[in-house]
């Protein structure tokens, strides 16, 4: 067990506030992996050997339909984690993970994490909290896809992912296949959609990113 993977835990969201014990504890488990890009880390309805955490890169949580159409659950990096739930229900995984970029992840396998959890009752409440945010996660989506329209989610992906900098709001990089996916819609939409909002003047398209312009107006399109 070594001061860089418990400083590598430390950073991943429901190990914030854990207590030292409990860290140390994941530490003892945890073992690195690297995949490339597009490799696919976990299949869905697969049995899960372990639940992982990311130290570096970006990974998507895809579901696909019978049809082959992908749809993107969510997009994760860095202090993030996924495929815990089976630490809990013990069923198959319930979501197919695939590298978007080159990434370093900490594996805990299944069994270990189900003993830790039970051994440390903070554990188990951090998980549970995580689990609670992305219900309310998941129920936006579905909000947003039942109720709203292209426009409107886009323009609400778009405000969901924006983050602060010297130049502006930006949003965090996505590829517009990607945008596409996690919103119910298809690539050329999104195209479309995103020309329209610069011609609006609400964002501007800038070469890896995309700078929010107008944030109160893009409000009111993802009320559309």
């Amino acid at each position: 067990m070594s001061n860089e993977r418990i400083a590598q835990l430390r950073r991943v969201s429901f190990c914030t506030h854990l207590p030292d014990h409990a860290v140390q504890a994941l530490a003892m488990i945890a073992q690195p992996r690297s995949y490339p890009a597009g490799a696919v880390i976990v299949l869905a309805g697969e049995p899960p050997q372990a639940m992982y955490t990311i130290v570096a890169g970006r990974v998507k949580l895809t579901r696909i339909a019978p049809n082959g159409r992908e749809q993107i659950v969510n997009v994760m990096g860095a202090g993030q984690h996924c495929n815990a739930v089976p630490i809990f229900d013990e069923g198959a995984c319930p979501v197919n993970v695939e590298a978007i970029t080159d990434v370093d992840l900490l594996v805990l396998p299944i069994d270990q994490m189900r003993r830790l959890v039970a051994e440390h009752p903070p554990l188990a409440l951090a998980l549970l909290r995580e689990f609670a945010g992305r219900l309310r996660h998941m129920v936006n989506l579905i909000d947003n896809i039942a109720l709203h329209s292209v426009q409107g989610r886009l323009a609400q992906l778009l405000l969901n992912r924006a983050t602060a900098s010297e130049q502006g709001v930006l949003m965090a990089p996505l590829t517009q296949a990607e945008m596409a996916a996690m919103i119910g819609t298809v690539r050329e939409m999104v195209s479309r959609t995103l020309h329209q909002f610069e011609g609006q003047g609400l964002i501007r398209i800038e070469r890896g990113a995309i700078a929010i312009c107008d944030r109160e107006g893009l409000a009111a399109c993802a009320e559309a």
